[in-house]
């Protein structure tokens, strides 16, 4: 179960948590602006597939954080819904909580979301929601930079492919594939130490390495690191992949596959585990390929 309480008190963590959650299921968010009581709203725009038209929805999302003392989130503790959802165009409301709502603020929200006179649904997510929207593959790695006491070791998931897993550890989200066997479990330490060896590596301000997958050919013992090299999209590297791959590769059994990839830090678009890092190289993840230049 996770420790809400590890998010910071003042309700920024919850807010960036919720934010990065709704990117990483492919949603475009974005800040709407400081509320009344110091937060930040956030809007949310779904948008719905057609064979005639494609249709968007915008959802106005309001986080409240009470985990610390455990109280439920109050009617006073809500502005005005309608008018907010009206002033930023949103046709829905989403109500976020660390802990629960009271029956009132429950109440109210189907009473919006009934009444045929106004064009808003509102709805609201509790701890055990969040929790259960974080609990998946994807975005459990999301869960363990949030919650690194509550959410922490390793998170195995199996795929249809009985040799391919996607897992999450120290807030990596990454994917796991063997050449012929259907277990990961005895290399999962030699992970644990190239991860600590990428994080060795004294980069600049803003410059990271993500591990995006890792290909065991268990009949030879050999692995495929396959990492992002990330960097403000602002600045130039002096050097290119090839040169970090040879920098990187120190043993007999690593190749590294790594892509170098500058980034928009303040996009509403950014996430450092957008599924474009991902979906598109899976045919490369699973046969231990390199991925295209």
């Amino acid at each position: 179960m996770l420790d809400f309480t590890e998010l910071s008190d003042d309700g920024q963590d919850l807010e960036l948590l919720v934010r990065e959650l709704l990117f990483s299921i492919g949603y475009k968010v974005y800040w709407s602006g400081r509320g009344p009581d110091g937060g930040r709203d956030l809007v949310c725009i779904e948008d719905a597939q057609s064979i005639f038209m494609q249709t968007s929805k915008k959802w106005l999302i309001q986080c409240k954080h009470k985990a610390k003392s455990g109280n439920s989130v109050g009617v006073g503790d809500l502005d005005d819904i309608i008018t907010s959802c009206i002033q930023h165009e949103c046709d829905g409301y989403v109500l976020v909580t660390s802990t629960y709502p009271s029956s009132g603020v429950a109440s109210r929200l189907e009473q919006i979301t009934k009444n045929d006179k106004t064009p808003v649904v509102a709805s609201y997510w509790d701890s055990v929601e969040l929790e259960r929207r974080l609990r998946t593959a994807q975005q459990w790695n999301i869960a363990q930079r949030f919650f690194p006491r509550s959410a922490e070791g390793w998170q195995i998931f199996a795929s249809e492919r009985p040799n391919h897993w996607t897992a999450n550890f120290k807030g990596y989200y990454f994917h796991l594939t063997n050449r012929i066997g259907s277990s990961c479990q005895m290399y999962l330490k030699d992970i644990e130490e190239k991860l600590e060896y990428l994080e060795s590596h004294t980069l600049p301000d803003k410059h990271f390495m993500r591990l995006r997958s890792v290909y065991f050919d268990d009949k030879h013992g050999t692995f495929v690191w396959y990492v992002d090299y990330m960097h403000p999209n602002t600045e130039k590297l002096d050097c290119n992949s090839e040169q970090l791959e040879e920098f990187l590769s120190q043993e007999w059994n690593d190749t590294f596959d790594v892509k170098i990839r500058g980034y928009l830090e303040y996009s509403d678009h950014y996430d450092p585990d957008h599924y474009d890092f991902y979906d598109r190289y899976m045919g490369q993840f699973i046969l231990g390929m390199y991925r295209p230049r």
